[in-house]
């Protein structure tokens, strides 16, 4: 009776390790180390939510969520500097808007995500939209890099969203904006 017992919470706690460790963790998202070589653009921006974000569920694709895509953008923008000032409220020059258009994943051995992402802004007096960018982005993972397979999901994940952030910033480095 004893070793049932052992052997069910044995199982348990494993199956709990294996779902903790395949999590997506915001951090994860962030570029590291952070894009260098980026201007700095003299305007306060806010980062408007995103859209097209959707949970994951077990058992089904990996997704990220709107809130986790906002926090990396958040994080991946303030350690690049590429705007005076990020911020919520006050005088706010100009608003960064996002849309994930797609999300793919092609699982098996070494498994690929994509992620499409539509970035623009707009001028907050005016209403106007002044730039706007689609990003598609891919990152594969090969069979040897991690021993599980739900590990090999989240890298790639990690992997197609940090380069969608760091297309995003060089893309912004280099676009030709409004003074």
């Amino acid at each position: 009776m004893r070793t049932d017992a052992f052997v069910k919470l044995m199982m348990c706690a494993c199956a709990m390790f294996l779902l903790a460790s395949c999590a997506i963790s915001t951090k994860g998202l962030i570029p590291e180390p952070p894009v260098s070589g980026v201007r700095q653009i003299d305007k306060q921006v806010q980062l408007m939510p995103v859209q097209g974000g959707r949970s994951s569920s077990f058992g089904r694709e990996a997704y990220i969520t709107n809130e986790q895509y906002r926090d990396a953008m958040r994080q991946a923008l303030l350690d690049a500097g590429s705007f005076r000032v990020l911020a919520d409220e006050g005088p706010i020059d100009w608003q960064l808007f996002s849309d994930i258009i797609t999300i793919t994943t092609e699982g098996g051995v070494s498994p690929m995500y994509a992620i499409v992402v539509q970035y623009w802004l707009v001028e907050t007096d005016t209403g106007k939209e002044i730039w706007r960018k689609g990003i598609n982005t891919r990152h594969k993972v090969n069979w040897n890099e991690a021993f599980a397979g739900g590990t090999r999901i989240i890298m790639a994940i990690n992997g197609a969203t940090k380069k969608n952030l760091s297309g995003l910033i060089e893309a912004l480095s280099k676009a030709d904006l409004p003074d």
